[in-house]
């Protein structure tokens, strides 16, 4: 008898074991819109006579908690007046250093299909973060520097 009163305490003191298993993959979805385009000929903001809208697509690889990879496909499409287009396919390849204070910080390579090629700094940080479904990723605000060279 006092072996059943012992058996449901030592069941129930197990403590959850909360580690993460890596490495992990997960893929995202989401729409950027660029401020501006810095060339040789001069900048180009967007709603400036045209609107430019991409729509980036890719997996991360999680290494840690600490170190993720990335490859990214970003399609741009332009409008104008007149009509739309496919202004590039860009590839961008990058590793990501996480949960830095809180933030995260994404170093990528740059190459897109209508010749231009550069690096793009990023920093972001969650802001809600929920589990629902698996293959969404955390609403986050980005602050993007693409530099770009023809």
């Amino acid at each position: 008898m006092l072996l059943s009163f012992l058996t449901p305490k030592i069941v129930f003191s197990q403590v959850e074991n909360k580690e993460t298993n890596y490495p992990k993959i997960k893929n995202y979805f989401s729409i950027m819109h660029p401020i501006a385009t810095i060339t040789k000929d001069g900048n180009h903001f967007n709603f400036d006579g045209s609107y430019t809208v991409g729509f980036p697509v890719g997996i991360n690889f999680l290494q840690s908690d600490k170190i993720a990879y990335s490859i990214e496909f970003a399609p741009m499409i332009s409008f104008n007046d007149r009509a739309s287009r496919v202004t590039g396919l860009l590839f961008h390849p990058g590793v990501i250093y996480r949960n830095i204070g809180g933030f995260n910080f994404l170093t990528r390579l740059a190459f897109n299909t209508n010749g231009r090629y550069g690096f793009t700094a990023v920093i972001n940080r969650p802001i809600i973060k929920k589990e629902l479904i698996s293959s969404l990723r955390p609403f986050r605000l980005d602050s993007a520097m693409i530099y770009l060279f023809q």
